[in-house]
């Protein structure tokens, strides 16, 4: 029987392979000084001289507390990558077992109780349907970067809850990427609208995505009229969607009551619910019916402004003098017969 051994005296000159896996699944939610700890026990978990190393050591090394190693080897057993066990009650006398990650991945589907809401073998699982990681492969492309965790779990989420298939997914994102939104928040609520709004296919996806796009095409309209650089308020969007779909009014109507916010001093969205209300209440819809209506309104506030008046310096009477009077009081004066 032949006993094998590889020689290696510079440690430096050697490698320690690192699971995709852990970098993509484990590593971007890890408090840093944790995946340095793991790291380095891995480093000594391949090496077949110095596979020996005290957690005082490890933690000068990484320069962390003794407590905070201690912690980190109980995050990771909990997330259930490597497996502690004490040999004896002293608590820096443990084996430390790196487990084989793709072999965790396999073993998953054998598994009988569920992953977690917010498990790495959730994620893991799921990437093994080939839609759902040509999904997360697409959104990574588009947003030009690694998904964090809770992205993932929040798309898992509307695949799981929503029933949304992965294609669907893909569509929400773009449509809010499309319109500059990334925050999750603004994903998540856009998400909820499509659900509510009894999206379960591609169809229906593609017929909502088309209203919603034609929606705020009409919404930009009245925005760039008014020079409004931002997203409507909440308030402002529910008035967006009573003029436009509750009183039915084209574009070209409701972009004519924003002209009449000329005669104000400041344009605002009160003024032209105001005029777009009026219409409404009086049936007034067509562009035809529109500009009678503002003709007649004008022609009667015409006959309605009262008249400019003399002045009353020209309504003052002036003085009536007798000619004839005068010139016989200037020819007496000039004679001498008439005193001052």
């Amino acid at each position: 029987m032949n006993y094998f051994k590889y020689m290696a005296y510079n440690e430096d000159l050697g490698h320690t392979p690192v699971e995709n896996t852990f970098i993509n699944h484990y590593m971007p939610a890890a408090p840093g000084d944790y995946v340095k700890v793991y790291l380095l026990g891995l480093k000594c978990s391949y090496s077949l001289q110095n596979n020996y190393l005290s957690d005082e050591i490890i933690a000068k090394t990484v320069n962390i507390s003794l407590e905070e190693v201690r912690k980190a080897w109980q995050y990771w057993e909990a997330q259930g990558i490597l497996r502690v066990i004490q040999q004896s009650e002293k608590e820096d006398n443990n084996v430390i077992e790196f487990m084989d990650i793709k072999e965790l991945v396999l073993n998953i589907k054998g598994k009988e109780s569920k992953p977690g809401k917010n498990s790495v073998d959730r994620i893991i699982l799921a990437r093994q349907d080939i839609k759902v990681k040509d999904m997360f492969d697409y959104i990574r492309k588009i947003s030009g970067r690694e998904l964090s965790q809770n992205e993932i779990f929040t798309f898992l989420d509307w695949i799981d809850d929503y029933g949304f298939p992965p294609e669907i997914v893909v569509m929400i994102v773009e449509d809010c990427y499309s319109r500059s939104k990334k925050d999750l928040p603004y994903l998540k609520q856009v998400a909820k609208n499509w659900f509510d709004a009894g999206v379960d296919s591609q169809e229906k996806a593609l017929v909502y995505a088309n209203r919603h796009k034609e929606k705020w095409q009409k919404y930009s309209k009245v925005l760039n009229f008014l020079r409004i650089g931002r997203q409507p308020t909440a308030v402002e969007e529910e008035m967006l969607q009573k003029w436009f779909y509750e009183f039915s009014f084209p574009d070209e109507a409701v972009l004519r009551a924003c002209e009449q916010t000329v005669k104000t001093v400041k344009p605002s969205f009160a003024y032209i619910d105001k005029v777009l209300t009026e219409w409404h209440e009086k049936n007034i819809k067509t562009m035809d019916e529109i500009e009678a209506y503002l003709s007649r309104n004008n022609t009667e506030a015409k006959k309605s402004t009262p008249k400019t008046g003399r002045s009353s310096f020209n309504n003052f009477k002036g003085r009536t003098y007798d000619t004839d009077l005068l010139k016989q009081r200037l020819l007496k004066k000039s004679r001498g017969e008439l005193s001052e």
